[in-house]
């Protein structure tokens, strides 16, 4: 048992070396080898530029030693130059060519460049600048031992930093040469007269005196070497890794594939039951829908009957009242009169209930007719109609202009005319009768408002005011029938409005409401 625990972990460790291990170690190879092969790129690169450099400043010592010295001394012996006169920066090519390797690197350092190295190096210069050091010195000794060496390269490092270095002999002395560097008092007088001391002289044909050195940063081209390899490792990775996984995700898709076949098999006989359960939803929905219509049918006879049977008694009693107290007055007290009167008001308040009531039940059964409905222009409307009523009242009412909405205008008017209708009604007993009709944000929505400054009403009470027949106030305070807001209630809903009040007693009420979301403005 422990046996084969083993052989499935080894297969297990095998497996991830073969998905994992395998690309990781290609990738490391890949990255030493590509490193590497870079960074001799990049070397041999620098190098030549270095050595390009170096033949350029030979090219100007060979210049000035070869036309511009033997002029200068042509002009001497021939008497046009004194004999007297020397001056490094017209004669000494290691002051020129060192002045002007300076001017090179001020330009680097302004193309954001760090400057280069550069000297001409001897044992026995005459300006002390140009004094070898130890390396330089043995660098001397072996051009002038291995004459068969042209050149010289390695890397060094100075204050932390990596350079290379590269060095090429200086040219080899020659007869020419000992005019000036050979004996002392052979040399020119105004050499002797500038240099007073050894440096320099005393050379011999033949032998190689300096050496010029070179030596450039290298740390940006190592940095760059660094760069190229990880990018190129980073992709071969990648396609390593893409082309070793490639085997697995086909195994996966084939799995998935089997997967997803058995899925739509499925799915298929789901949607044939889902077929079946619409098919017998259908027949259920028609069969309801039948019998709504039924009952639609028996809702509009029972109104009709409620309006026909039941307004006949009531127009009978409401007449035959009418006629004792205008036929038989004389043979009726007061006390008889006052009872026909509350009688024939009894009949007609009952009049207005049926009315109210048919009204409200066509509210629900009314078919929606939307269209954009101006609503301040209706509103201004209904204002003129209130005021109208009870001009004596002086009632101020402040429509906010422009509000429109999409609805039914006839239910709509129904809205305005009870909303609008109750304010200026609870409004009467205040001093100053003021309505208001607008827009205003409110529970996080745009809605529309019907504000007044009348009596209001106590908010724990607030769940009571859209019933049918639910009144806050007595009769004797204000006259209605209670079913106005009843069918507010209902007409807001169908056009997936809201509606909601706030109040407080004796501070006015506010009446809010939303229109299909947000209102038009």
């Amino acid at each position: 048992m422990g046996s084969r625990r083993d052989e499935a972990a080894r297969s297990r460790f095998l497996r991830a070396f073969r998905w994992v291990g395998i690309p990781v170690l290609a990738a490391a190879g890949t990255a030493l080898a590509t490193y590497f092969l870079a960074s001799a790129y990049i070397f041999r690169q620098a190098e030549a530029n270095i050595h390009d450099v170096l033949l350029s400043h030979r090219s100007l010592h060979l210049y000035i030693q070869r036309t511009m010295h033997p002029q200068f001394f042509k002009d001497i012996d021939e008497g046009r130059i004194p004999a007297d006169y020397y001056s490094p920066v017209l004669f000494s090519s290691s002051y020129m060519v060192r002045v002007m390797h300076g001017f090179f690197n001020e330009e680097r350092i302004k193309d954001g460049l760090p400057a280069v190295y550069y000297k001409m190096a001897a044992d026995n210069p005459r300006n002390p600048v140009n004094q070898a050091t130890a390396l330089e010195s043995r660098l001397i000794q072996r051009f002038n031992e291995h004459r068969e060496l042209t050149q010289h390269r390695e890397e060094v490092t100075v204050e932390g930093k990596r350079y290379l270095l590269h060095a090429i002999p200086f040219l080899e002395n020659n007869s020419a040469c000992l005019r000036c560097h050979g004996r002392r008092e052979d040399a020119p007088q105004g050499l002797r007269a500038l240099y007073p001391g050894e440096g320099g002289f005393n050379e011999k044909v033949g032998m190689i005196r300096a050496v010029e050195v070179i030596r450039a940063p290298i740390d940006r081209e190592i940095q760059t070497a660094a760069i190229a390899s990880a990018a190129i490792t980073g992709g071969l990775l990648a396609l390593t890794t893409l082309f070793m996984f490639s085997a697995r995700l086909r195994l996966l898709v084939q799995l998935r594939t089997k997967e997803l076949e058995e899925e739509v098999r499925e799915r298929r006989l789901a949607e044939a039951a889902v077929r079946d359960l619409n098919r017998d939803l259908e027949q259920r929905v028609e069969a309801r829908t039948a019998q709504l219509s039924a009952t639609n049918r028996e809702l509009d006879a029972f109104a009709y009957s409620v309006s026909h049977d039941l307004r006949a008694p009531l127009r009978a009693i409401d007449g035959f009242s009418k006629a004792l107290l205008e036929d038989c007055a004389e043979s009726l007290d007061e006390t008889g009169k006052g009872y026909l009167k509350r009688v024939r008001k009894g009949c007609q308040h009952m009049g207005n209930l049926i009315e109210d009531l048919l009204q409200l039940s066509r509210l629900t059964r009314r078919e929606l007719q939307p269209r954009t409905v101006d609503l301040s222009a209706l509103a201004q409307e209904i204002a003129g109609e209130l005021q109208l009523s009870a001009p004596e009242r002086g009632t101020k009412f402040t429509i906010e202009p422009a509000l429109s909405a999409q609805g039914d205008p006839t239910l709509l008017r129904d809205v305005l005319e009870n909303l609008l209708g109750n304010a200026f009604k609870f409004s009467a007993k205040t001093a100053q009768h003021m309505v208001t009709f607008g827009s205003a944000q409110s529970r996080g929505q745009r809605a529309f408002f019907v504000r007044d400054n009348g009596v209001g009403f106590d908010m724990q009470y607030a769940s009571k005011l859209f019933g049918a027949f639910q009144r806050l106030h007595t009769k004797d305070e204000f006259e209605g029938s209670g079913i106005g807001l009843a069918s507010v209630q209902r007409i807001i809903p169908r056009h997936d409005g809201q509606i909601w009040a706030e109040s407080a007693p004796d501070q006015g009420a506010t009446f809010f409401f939303t229109l299909q979301g947000l209102p038009h403005e």
